[in-house]
């Protein structure tokens, strides 16, 4: 029982006191968030729209991810107003680069592959993490002393 507990305990500090496992756990929230709104669209349309879909997705998902990444993972709440309008411009135009990675993975995925919506909203979504994970990282919050 005693090596449970240190497993669990090394799990938690992992996931809420390191960047990296902050980064998992509100891009896993994120992830949920996206994916909830893309089958709940993609419902609406009737699977006719997924791009439009994928558009809602990831504005949902964007402004979810700025908020929590800038606060609770990159810590980067206390900088100046020149720097947070810099850093959140660059957080939505990368994020929108990796929207049309997405878009253009989807349309292969669902058009060409003949993969249902769902799936392949699932498939892109950890390709886009990976990405979203790396510009933040190396570009976006990087800090600059």
């Amino acid at each position: 029982m005693n090596g449970i507990k240190k497993v669990i305990k090394k799990l938690w500090n992992f996931a809420f006191k390191t960047e990296k496992g902050l980064y998992l756990v509100f891009g896993a929230l994120t992830t949920l968030i996206s994916l909830i709104v893309f089958a709940l669209f993609n419902e609406l349309f009737d699977g006719k729209l997924y791009w439009l879909s994928t558009v809602l997705q990831h504005a949902a998902g964007i402004t979810f991810a700025y908020f929590t990444n800038r606060r609770f993972v990159f810590k980067s709440e206390n900088i100046s107003r020149k720097a947070k309008t810099r850093e959140a411009t660059e957080f939505f135009l990368t994020r929108i680069v990796t929207l049309f990675i997405d878009m253009g993975i989807k349309k292969v995925l669902i058009e060409e592959a003949g993969i249902d919506n769902n799936v392949s909203a699932v498939i892109t979504s950890v390709i886009v993490i990976v990405l979203n994970y790396f510009a933040s990282k190396l570009y976006i919050f990087k800090r600059k002393d």
